[in-house]
């Protein structure tokens, strides 16, 4: 593989990039405004470069060969490392420069790790604001298109293309069941059977239905019924008071708001779930200066938790 990058024609970097991302020869080409007999040809030199054909017919579009999804990161990297030497002059000097941060983030990793961030960068950043915005449904493509600098977003929860970008772990936190001080239909500890059928609040930021950031989905083997879909954790919570809900949030975000609203921790058997929340960027954006000042104040923050 080493030999192949090294007799790449570097021209052919962009229109690799964008045939492997798109998977198809029109949309590649009208991303980089170019004609698709212009890609169709490009995609022919690549696949005489490679001898492999690295986009092949499945059904009515097309997907990746082996040797293309292994490309997909590599050449994502080499894009990137190739603009950070080209803006190496852009320096950032958080004392003194002015710039806006835009994350993705839910409120449960916005209370728990933003918020003591950002206090903490008042006087050392004055200069350097933050924009939160909600879970969506697609984080990988809202990165592909530079919308957001930074997405936090749980590992297990990350679909592959998600995981192609350039990440930082930060911190870790198990679920618990929460329920109301007075709800003794919950057995102690929870197990799958005593959960199922149980009317269950599910919390959905996108508003989509697919409860993205959910637990109950993942490996936990228990099947409540939802009776309440809600947009964030804190929510989530809030709905528990006086009724017969429960909910399946993190121990940290239980502790900070459960007992002030009557609720009570039930664990999640003797090996509670745990989620391990990440940092997301664009290769261009975590390898500049800017990025990287921003990912290491996410790490001092999370090993402060």
């Amino acid at each position: 593989m080493s030999d192949e990058w090294s007799r790449i024609d570097l021209n052919l970097l962009l229109p690799l990039n964008a045939l492997l991302t798109e998977r198809n020869v029109t949309r590649a080409a009208e991303r980089l405004s170019m004609t698709q007999p212009s890609m169709s040809a490009i995609l022919a030199r690549l696949r005489r470069h490679f001898d492999d054909p690295l986009l092949v017919r499945e059904g009515r579009g097309l997907v990746l060969t082996p040797l293309g999804e292994s490309l997909r990161g590599p050449t994502r990297v080499a894009l990137a490392t190739g603009r950070a030497a080209l803006t190496t002059g852009q320096s950032f000097e958080p004392t003194t420069d002015e710039r806006t941060f835009t994350m993705m983030a839910s409120d449960y990793v916005a209370t728990t790790l933003l918020r003591p961030m950002i206090g903490a960068l008042a006087t050392q950043a004055p200069g350097v604001r933050f924009v939160i915005h909600s879970p969506q449904p697609d984080p990988a493509a809202a990165l592909r298109n530079r919308t957001f600098d930074l997405v936090l977003w749980p590992l297990d929860r990350a679909t592959h293309d998600l995981l192609e970008f350039p990440h930082t772990k930060l911190f870790s936190d198990e679920f618990v069941l929460a329920a109301d001080q007075a709800n003794r239909m919950i057995d102690e500890p929870m197990t799958p059977d005593g959960l199922s059928g149980r009317p269950v609040v599910v919390v959905d930021p996108s508003g989509e239905g697919t409860a993205a950031l959910h637990p109950i989905p993942i490996g936990l083997g228990m099947h409540g019924s939802a009776a309440i879909t809600v947009p964030t954790f804190a929510l989530a919570l809030e709905f528990l008071a006086g009724t017969e809900l429960v909910a399946i949030v993190q121990r940290r975000l239980f502790k900070k708001a459960g007992p002030a609203l009557g609720l009570r921790e039930i664990p999640l058997s003797d090996s509670p779930p745990r989620a391990t929340i990440a940092g997301f960027s664009h290769p261009r954006d975590f390898t500049g200066q800017a990025g990287r000042w921003l990912h290491s104040r996410l790490a001092e923050a999370a090993s402060l938790l």
